[in-house]
C-alpha cells in the first residue's frame, strides 16, 4: 500500500462544485480509472481519500490536490495516465507525486483576485484605498460562526492574516495578489478579504473573480 498525492486543475464550471460533490466526482473518476484503492478495515470499509485544504466554492485553481492510498502494483506515472479521459469537465489531473508535506503544515494560501470597475479612475482609487487600509491595519473580516447553538457573525481583525499583497490596475480592471492565513488553525476565505476591502473603501466592483495560486507552509515554502 502506498500513499500518493494527485494534483489537478479545477476551472470553468467546475468551480461551482461543492466540496462534497468534488469528493463524489473524484471517487467516481478513480473507480473509472481502475486504480486499486486501499480500503479501511472494519464494519463499514471506505476508500482513503483526503483533500489537504478544500477549495472554497466559486474559486478556480490550477494546483489542487487530494491524497489517496492505493494497493501496490502501479507506478506514479501509470496512475497519472489512468486518469486520462476519466475526469469530468473542468477537473484535470496533471501530476501524481508522493506526499512530501503534511496537511497540518499548511500556513497560508496565495490568491489572485480580479475586480472590474466602471472606469480606470475608480479602479485606481480602490487600489490606493486598499493599500492604505492594509498598511494601517484597519481591515476587519466577518465570518459565520457559532456561539453555543446560536449562529453568529464573528469579526476578525485581518492584520495578522495578510502576509503579502500587491495591487495592479489595467484599464478598468484591478488585479490583487494576496497571501492569506490558511490551514487548520486559521483559514481566511478570499471572499472575506474582498468583502472587508469593499466595506472599508465604500465601493463595490462590478464583478469579482477568485483564483488560488498555491499553498504554502512556513514562510514562502510551497506545499508539495
Amino acid at each position: 500500500m502506498q500513499c500518493v498525492r494527485v494534483w489537478f486543475h479545477k476551472n470553468g464550471r467546475a468551480k461551482y462544485i461543492s466540496h462534497l460533490d468534488l469528493m463524489r466526482s473524484m471517487t467516481r473518476a478513480v473507480k473509472r480509472a481502475g486504480i486499486p484503492l486501499w480500503y479501511t478495515e472494519g464494519f463499514n470499509p471506505h476508500p482513503y481519500m483526503t483533500f489537504p485544504l478544500p477549495l472554497s466554492l466559486g474559486v478556480e485553481s490550477d494546483r489542487e490536490c487530494m491524497d489517496i492510498k492505493v494497493e501496490d502494483g502501479m507506478s506514479l506515472e501509470e496512475i497519472k495516465k489512468s486518469f486520462e479521459g476519466k475526469m469530468p469537465e473542468g477537473l484535470d489531473v496533471f501530476d501524481v507525486t508522493q506526499p512530501f508535506c503534511d496537511a497540518k503544515e499548511i500556513r497560508s494560501a496565495a490568491y489572485r483576485i480580479t475586480m472590474k470597475f466602471p472606469d480606470k479612475k475608480t479602479a485606481e482609487e480602490y487600489a490606493e484605498m486598499s493599500k492604505n487600509a492594509i498598511a494601517g491595519k484597519c481591515l476587519v473580516g466577518r465570518k459565520k460562526g457559532k456561539q453555543g447553538r446560536r449562529k453568529v457573525i464573528k469579526e476578525i481583525p485581518l492584520e495578522d492574516h495578510i502576509f503579502e499583497s500587491d495591487f495592479k490596475v489595467d484599464g478598468d480592471t484591478l488585479v490583487c495578489e494576496v497571501r492569506l492565513s490558511a490551514g487548520n488553525e486559521n483559514n481566511i476565505n478570499p471572499s472575506v478579504f474582498a468583502t472587508a476591502l469593499n466595506e472599508h473603501n465604500g465601493l463595490l466592483p462590478e464583478y469579482v473573480l477568485f483564483y488560488k495560486i498555491g499553498l504554502y507552509t512556513q514562510g514562502t515554502e510551497i506545499f508539495c
